[in-house]
């Protein structure tokens, strides 16, 4: 059992027992309406083996965007009708969650909870697909209150928002309201938002010091991977720093252009390292398509027409991206990769989409390639150690390099998987003096 998570005075990433941390979590959204406790515990025990040290949940169940089924656990009282009675909290609902986040706590890993899905807010998207689950100001004080009362003392993170467009005063305001609420109650848990792919917060939101941390989402449609690169590069342009999450990048098993495809664990790489490499080095959030939603076979998914039929739970869960993001939470770790800048700048022209990262001190550079090719750095990095990672096999490979005429030459890898190539050691004299944010 860890400590608590704790912002390290950088700005940059998160500590942990004084140590630096790098937020690893799983996504199921639906665990405190959806899972039984023996599903729970054992999927609290392989993420942590995987190498997850978090887990992302929604206190309420996501409205609009679920598996159906009428054993689903209920946040209120149910009237005869079948509706919720949002004057009336069930006890026994928060009371069993409260016990999956012991068992969450007890294995190490650190519980996100979304406090406001956008559907329980007025005036947002979400309220106009479910309007029957929007809270007032009135219930929404008494089940922050609730919310606070049953989990502070587990020193969770509470994200305040659940996919949403901020493009509401109303909305904002309730949400404003929440945070500080959390901040004057629980002054020991990290708070953050999390946000839909094209939200644009306000800047007072963002620069309130009761907001600790920036969560995005780059996800799943048109533009997942333009945006793993664009949003982290966009946060690190607000005034006040703060570390950056990649919240949802898209998930693996997730349907795309609406019957075009599905994506896979390769997918799930590339979005993962793009957004560390491009200044995301705090976090990041993994989540299987039908784990996240507790599906099981033959339910009915409201999602379908955007995100495809989800996998079977059971199925979901065991995806090969699970592991691929635990190398990467070990590789960040290990190499302290928290605070890289994108210095796409230095790369030789290249077709394949390879990025590149580098510390403001310019120690250590990390280069992502999605696809084996030679790949050239207007750089002397001769000097640098190399650590070559085959990140389709999950291990470690090596490629030779050389430096001539200005550019560090990488041969081309010997394996038909993406590659990160990790470098580090003190900047030779004629080496970039690298910008504190480039683009």
């Amino acid at each position: 059992m860890m400590g608590q998570l704790r912002l390290d005075e950088s700005g940059d990433f998160f500590v942990r027992d004084g140590v630096p941390a790098f937020l690893l979590a799983d996504t199921l959204w639906a665990a405190f309406s959806r899972m039984s406790m023996t599903e729970w515990r054992d999927a609290m025990r392989l993420r942590r083996r995987q190498g997850f040290n978090a887990v992302n949940i929604s206190i309420l169940p996501i409205a609009h965007d679920r598996s159906v089924s009428a054993e689903a656990r209920a946040p209120f009282h149910v009237r005869a009708d079948g509706s919720w009675d949002l004057d009336r909290l069930d006890v026994a609902y928060f009371d069993n969650a409260r016990a999956m986040l012991e068992v969450t706590i007890d294995e190490g890993i650190v519980p996100v909870l979304v406090v406001l899905w956008c559907n329980y807010v007025p005036n947002t998207w979400g309220a106009a697909l479910t309007p029957d689950t929007v809270l007032d100001e009135e219930q929404t004080a008494r089940y922050v209150d609730v919310v606070l009362d049953r989990f502070a003392d587990l020193g969770p993170v509470f994200c305040v928002s659940g996919d949403e467009r901020f493009d509401d005063e109303v909305a904002v305001a309730r949400y404003r309201a929440a945070l500080e609420r959390i901040r004057s109650a629980a002054p020991g848990c990290l708070t953050t938002l999390h946000s839909t792919p094209d939200a644009k917060p306000p800047a007072d939101l963002l620069a309130h010091p009761a907001l600790d941390y920036y969560s995005f989402q780059s996800g799943h449609d048109t533009g997942w991977e333009e945006r793993a690169a664009q949003l982290p590069q966009q946060y690190r342009k607000y005034a006040s720093r703060k570390p950056i999450v990649s919240m949802e990048p898209c998930y693996e098993g997730h349907g795309y252009g609406r019957g075009q495809g599905r994506h896979d664990a390769r997918s799930v790489r590339l979005a993962s390292w793009t957004s560390v490499l491009s200044g995301a080095g705090a976090g990041l959030g993994y989540a299987a398509h039908g784990a996240w939603s507790w599906h099981r076979f033959g339910e009915e998914f409201n999602g379908e027409a955007f995100s495809g039929t989800p996998f079977a739970a059971h199925l979901a869960l065991h995806f090969p991206g699970a592991w691929d993001v635990g190398l990467l939470r070990r590789i960040v770790e290990e190499h302290a990769l928290y605070d890289l800048r994108p210095r796409q700048d230095l790369l030789v022209a290249t077709a394949s989409g390879t990025r590149l990262g580098m510390s403001p001190d310019g120690r250590r550079i990390a280069v992502y390639l999605p696809h084996p090719f030679s790949v050239g750095v207007r750089a002397d990095l001769s000097a640098r150690r190399l650590r070559v990672w085959d990140l389709g096999a999950g291990r470690r490979d090596d490629v030779r390099f050389h430096y001539d005429a200005g550019v560090t030459t990488f041969e081309q890898p010997e394996f038909l998987h993406d590659a990160l190539y990790v470098l580090d050691g003190d900047p030779r004299q004629g080496h970039p003096n690298p910008p504190e944010e480039s683009s």
